[in-house]
C-alpha cells in the first residue's frame, strides 16, 4: 500500500477527532514551517525599522537572518513593499483585534467599552513607535519618515478601519439608536483618540474619562458615574 494512502487517527484522550493521512500531514507541516517563516521575517523586519528605520530594511540582510536565501524571501512575500506591507497588515491586525476584544467584553455598556478600547488604543500607539507611524502618518518617537512613503502608496487609511469596526460594536449594542447620532459619535471618539495620540497632554485614563463622555452625550445616554 503507498504510503501516501495510509490514513492515521488522531485521538485527544479516547476521543477520535478525525481521520488524516500522511499528505495531509505533509502539507500541514508545510503550512506551518510557512507561516513560520513569514514570522520570523516580519519579526526582523521590525527589529530594523525600530531601529534604524524602513530605508534600512534589506531583503538580502532579512534572509540571512532568519537562515533563508533571499530568493525564497522574495518568492514568500514579492518585493520589499510587500514585505511592508506585511508588517503593517500584522501590527495593525493585532491592534484592531484587542480593540475589538475590550469592546466585547462591554456589551451594553458604552461608557466602559468606549473607556476600555481608548485608554487601550493611546496606551499601545504610544509605547509602540512602529504603530504610532502606521496610525498618524507622522514619524512618531522613533523619527523615521521612511516608512511614510509606503503607508502613503500602499497603505489602508487606517482611521477608516478604526471607524468601521467601532461603529459596528456600537450598532450591534444599540440597533435602535439614530444612525447620524452614531456616525457622529464614532467619527469624533476616533478621531478624538488619534488626536491625543498625536499631542499627548493627557495621561490615556483621562483620555479614557473623556472620551466617554463624549460618547454618552452624543447617544443621549446618561453620563458615566465617576
Amino acid at each position: 500500500m503507498s504510503s501516501d494512502l495510509y490514513r492515521s487517527e488522531i485521538y485527544v484522550g479516547w476521543v477520535r477527532l478525525f481521520p488524516m493521512t500522511v499528505v495531509d500531514l505533509r502539507a500541514e507541516t508545510r503550512a506551518f514551517g510557512r507561516a513560520r517563516l513569514r514570522e520570523l521575517a516580519l519579526d526582523a523586519a521590525r527589529d530594523v525599522v525600530l531601529t534604524r528605520g524602513w530605508a534600512a530594511v534589506r531583503m538580502g540582510a532579512i534572509a540571512t537572518a532568519i537562515g533563508i536565501s533571499r530568493q525564497s524571501l522574495h518568492a514568500e512575500f514579492g518585493t520589499k513593499d510587500d514585505l511592508g506591507n506585511a508588517l503593517i497588515m500584522r501590527e495593525t491586525a493585532e491592534f484592531f483585534e484587542g480593540m475589538q476584544a475590550l469592546l466585547a467584553e462591554h456589551p451594553g455598556d458604552l461608557a466602559g467599552g468606549v473607556a476600555a478600547a481608548a485608554q487601550y488604543m493611546v496606551s499601545i500607539a504610544r509605547g509602540n513607535p512602529l504603530l504610532e507611524t502606521i496610525l498618524t502618518r507622522t514619524p512618531g518617537n522613533s523619527g523615521d519618515i521612511s516608512l511614510l512613503s509606503l503607508l502613503t502608496v500602499r497603505g489602508e487609511p487606517l482611521i477608516e478601519n478604526a471607524i468601521e469596526s467601532f461603529g459596528a460594536w456600537v450598532g450591534g449594542q444599540w440597533p435602535s439608536a439614530d444612525p447620524g447620532d452614531v456616525r457622529v459619535m464614532v467619527e469624533s471618539v476616533v478621531r478624538l483618540c488619534l488626536s491625543h495620540i498625536l499631542t499627548p497632554t493627557k495621561s490615556p485614563e483621562d483620555v479614557a474619562a473623556d472620551l466617554a463622555v463624549v460618547a454618552c452625550r452624543c447617544l443621549g445616554l446618561p453620563d458615566p458615574a465617576h
